[in-house]
């Protein structure tokens, strides 16, 4: 790896390279970290892998601190972060995968020199992790569900399915928009019904939305009962190829239906904007992997690694306090 060097790099270089080699998801994004960095006061730093003098790779990393040392930490409904390539043009499929592997060793060792704690979850489609299990860190696989547009097709969705979204149609039950206040207030209900306290406050989560809404990536769908009242809602982060689910909620007697519509809405009119997929973004627990899997996508591992690389660290990790 002697050709291989990992350095800190200033915004306009990470934008260059991003220009030049445009990310396939939205999470990675100048505007979409600005975001991150302005409501939430999150510093971020950007990294480029260099062979010789020629950048290969990049990423952008959520740094923080504990224990007076400096830790890389998720963003909060951040769904994937992780390491975007340059297109390799003539290079050999096998020469490719050999320069993505000791890239991603060369990246390793430099988080485990700089940082006392990392994490990072690679988007679906990243599979070799390799450099990250073989140093000793945490490797574990996660899943979600993608809508392929092109084939999509109301004949792939599950018997019941049909039924609720028919149920839907009869309740009067139909699809818009509605502003990021009304969605952060779906999105509150809905932590309150099961006891559990949002990952952002609900006043930054409005800022945070606002935000990338100005930044022109985000949509917003919601579902109206008869009565005009917004029962349920999706905000979406756009990408030129697809979308993603970000921040959902629903009103606690939202009607039957209510989700299935909003899920129907949003892949019926990506698909006629032109769009490519659909990410879900998440099947790891039973009641969700039902409901998600009645719309017929496929589904996809991706991974999720961290390492403790201090004392400290390895003692806050084993007491998730880092």
């Amino acid at each position: 790896m002697s050709d291989l060097k990992v350095e800190k790099v200033d915004p306009a270089s990470y934008l260059k390279f991003l220009g030049e080699n445009p990310p396939q998801d939205p999470y990675s994004l100048p505007s979409f970290l600005d975001a991150y960095k302005t409501v939430l006061a999150r510093d971020v730093e950007f990294l480029v892998i260099f062979k010789k003098e020629t950048p290969i790779a990049s990423c952008a990393l959520s740094v923080g601190k504990r224990f007076s040392q400096p830790i890389v930490r998720l963003l909060p409904i951040r769904a994937y972060d992780g390491v975007h390539f340059r297109a390799l043009g003539e290079s050999k499929g096998q020469k490719q995968e050999f320069d993505r592997l000791m890239a991603l060793q060369a990246l390793e060792e430099f988080l485990s020199r700089s940082y006392s704690f990392y994490q990072l979850v690679f988007r679906p489609g990243f599979m070799d992790v390799r450099p990250f299990q073989w140093a000793g860190a945490t490797v574990v696989p996660q899943y979600t569900y993608i809508v392929d547009l092109q084939n999509f097709s109301e004949e792939g969705y599950t018997k019941s399915l049909r039924e609720m979204l028919r149920g839907a149609e009869r309740a009067g039950l139909n699809a818009g928009t509605c502003s990021v206040s009304d969605l952060v207030s779906l999105h509150q209900l809905s932590y309150e019904r099961h006891g559990r306290r949002p990952p952002v406050a609900q006043g930054r989560l409005q800022s945070l939305l606002e935000k990338l809404d100005e930044a022109g990536l985000l949509s917003i769908t919601c579902i109206r009962n008869a009565d005009a009242k917004i029962i349920a809602g999706i905000a979406s982060l756009r990408s030129a190829e697809g979308s993603y689910f970000f921040v959902a909620g629903t009103d606690a007697t939202s009607e039957k239906g209510a989700s299935h519509l909003l899920y129907h809405e949003i892949l019926r009119s990506e698909k006629d904007a032109g769009k490519s997929f659909v990410d879900l973004v998440g099947a790891n627990t039973p009641t969700i992997n039902l409901f998600k899997s009645s719309f017929g996508p496929r589904l996809e591992a991706y991974f999720r690694v961290w390492k403790a690389n201090s004392l400290a660290a390895r003692l806050a990790s084993v007491l998730r306090k880092v």
